[in-house]
């Protein structure tokens, strides 16, 4: 589901930026210079690929574009999936495995951790087998994607310091000029201040920001697995249907936990 929050977010910050701009200056034009993006850029990612690996990278600026979607964790979400525990709780007493793979709907069937935990119940482990090996599971996906927030970090702390180096480089060649045109070292001057500012905006407008979107994605997420471990432990051990919806709503918040089961004995 797409992030109109994020969205409106980086719009509004590419805005004030506009607007700061436009409404200090008419030449508009120094602002931009494709030379001075290059290096800060570049640079960047060239050293990031020197701490990280070129698939890290890769897969940490592929979460910045995924930064504009949500991830299954709302509230909403986690109450829909607490009302299938309830519901798999009869099927699996009923029906056993084969009536709870048949339930499983397309989006549910693409759930990797979901089809996992599934598969480990029909493999007939024990509960506390289930417990252990898909605490291994989630704890393993996390250390995964929290490098890809490690990649931004860096990258967020590179982008000001490879400004800093287009503003020296800059300098210098201003300086080396000195003899010439004298009235062209302010417009020098600015041009060199150029690189800085691309870094501090790269750094604070995109690199850190999906960082901590990253982060708190993967946080929610973790609290989703948790869930959905706690759910299948519990049909490991056929529990009835009311002991797990009071069990799962734990993980809700009041106003939302699930009484369905109540209203059905």
């Amino acid at each position: 589901m797409f992030s109109f929050s994020t969205l409106i977010g980086f719009c509004a910050g590419i805005s004030l930026f506009a607007f700061a701009i436009v409404s200090s200056t008419d030449h508009h034009q120094i602002f931009m210079s494709l030379s001075s993006l290059a290096l800060v850029l570049g640079s960047t990612l060239a050293a990031s690929l020197i701490s990280y690996s070129s698939g890290d990278v890769l897969i940490a600026m592929r979460s910045m574009v995924q930064t504009f979607f949500h991830t299954p964790t709302s509230q909403k979400h986690l109450r829909t999936l607490v009302s299938r525990f309830v519901d798999w709780s009869n099927l699996y007493r009923q029906g056993g495995i084969s009536a709870l793979e048949q339930s499983l709907n397309k989006e549910e069937s693409k759930d990797e951790y979901l089809c996992h935990a599934m598969e480990l119940i029909g493999s007939g482990y024990k509960n506390h087998e289930i417990r252990i090996m898909l605490s291994d599971a989630m704890d393993a996906t996390w250390q995964r994607h929290t490098l890809e927030s490690k990649v931004l970090n860096t990258m967020a702390t590179y982008a000001p310091g490879f400004g800093m180096v287009g503003t020296i480089i800059g300098l210098i060649i201003m300086l080396d000029n000195l003899n010439g045109d004298m009235a062209g070292l302010g417009q020098g001057l600015a041009l060199a201040l150029i690189t800085t500012l691309y870094g501090v905006v790269l750094a604070n407008l995109f690199f850190k920001p999906a960082a901590n979107q990253v982060t708190e994605k993967q946080e929610a997420l973790y609290y989703r697995h948790q869930l959905i471990t706690e759910g299948f432990v519990m049909l490991a051990e056929k529990r009835d249907a009311l002991f797990i919806q009071d069990r799962l709503n734990a993980f809700l918040k009041p106003s939302v936990r699930l009484q369905l089961a109540d209203e059905e004995l």
